[in-house]
């Protein structure tokens, strides 16, 4: 048996679905983004954005001051392969130290669904689903869910809302209703 192995079997990705940056080697990470040409898509945003690109933590490359409205306008934050493009200055970035952690998880995301032809349409997929279930594109995202909605600004840790497993209510049945008018 090859010593490699995690004793679970699960061989070399079969944590991915989890996307802790520590339980994985970086240098796997930054090889499979660059050839799936995740992180080169990345860096082509960071010069279309105007942004300045430096090195960050755990092998990540950080876009500050990322000005394109694309991709996801509003967000704070967003990966593509190692290149997390910031809508923000280095400043403001040491105000939010756990946003590099959580994005720092998409970085591994973007490795373990093979970048590009993977990882995008299922995070698209995952946003519909979320926007589906609770009308938000984040809070029932499985890739933001793993990621951590507190470390990516979604929530707060003291925020007592839920998402339940039906955020909406379900709508009233008009025929169930008619019978039991006709019957009072």
């Amino acid at each position: 048996m090859n010593s490699r192995r995690p004793k679970d079997g699960r061989g070399a990705f079969g944590q991915c679905q989890d996307a802790a940056v520590k339980l994985r080697p970086t240098g796997l990470r930054q090889v499979v983004n660059a050839v799936t040409l995740a992180t080169p898509l990345g860096l082509a945003l960071a010069r279309a954005g105007h942004a300045t690109v430096v090195r960050g933590p755990d092998g990540l490359l950080l876009a500050l001051d990322y000005r394109a409205p694309v991709p996801a306008p509003r967000a704070p934050a967003v990966t593509v392969g190692d290149v997390v493009l910031l809508r923000m200055s280095s400043a403001e970035l040491a105000a939010r130290p756990q946003l590099l952690a959580h994005e720092g998880r998409h970085a591994v995301q973007w490795a373990c669904w093979l970048g590009p032809v993977g990882f995008l349409p299922a995070y698209l997929l995952a946003s519909a689903w979320s926007w589906f279930r609770c009308r938000d594109f984040a809070l029932r995202n499985t890739f933001e869910v793993r990621a951590g909605l507190v470390d990516g600004g979604y929530v707060t840790s003291g925020d007592r809302t839920t998402v339940s497993r039906r955020s909406r209510p379900l709508p009233r049945r008009r025929s169930a209703d008619r019978r039991r008018s006709r019957r009072a």
